[in-house]
């Protein structure tokens, strides 16, 4: 699975970790497509988890700031995301096959970025709009 600009919610930080997940996700498959040896198999999966456990703690961080109404409900989402991962890692390591992992992060990430993100993110465009002002800011500031 590639990015696709349409997974954008608007936040350029958030945007930027999400397609480094999906650089991640890309690996995966070409790594078990290619029957790669469990230690790189491996390798790429402790990438993808260490990048999804940044990713939500920036996430999580930005909605405590910003207040966010859904703000436990969605940490606890990403809470049971990280139960999961140890439990595909933990199969991948008994198993040595990536699909069910590859096939799970697709499905819960496009999941995840187009209706839980995408609702922080609309809701941030209307409380916060100078978040996500570009602008330079004026001289002397």
């Amino acid at each position: 699975m590639k990015w696709d600009d349409g997974f954008a919610i608007g936040i350029e930080a958030i945007d930027n970790q999400h397609k480094k997940i999906f650089e991640h996700l890309l690996a995966i498959e070409n790594s078990v497509t290619k029957r790669d040896p469990w230690h790189i198999l491996h390798f790429f999966v402790t990438q993808l988890a260490e990048s999804l456990k940044f990713h939500l703690e920036v996430e999580e961080a930005l909605l405590e700031i910003i207040r966010y109404p859904d703000r436990i409900e969605h940490g606890d989402s990403h809470a049971g995301l990280l139960r999961q991962i140890e439990e595909l890692e933990d199969q991948l390591r008994n198993s040595a096959s990536g699909e069910s992992l590859v096939g799970f992060f697709e499905i819960w990430f496009v999941r995840h970025v187009l209706n839980g993100d995408r609702e922080y993110a609309a809701y941030i465009k209307e409380e916060f709009p100078a978040l996500l002002d570009r602008s330079p800011a004026p001289a002397g500031l």
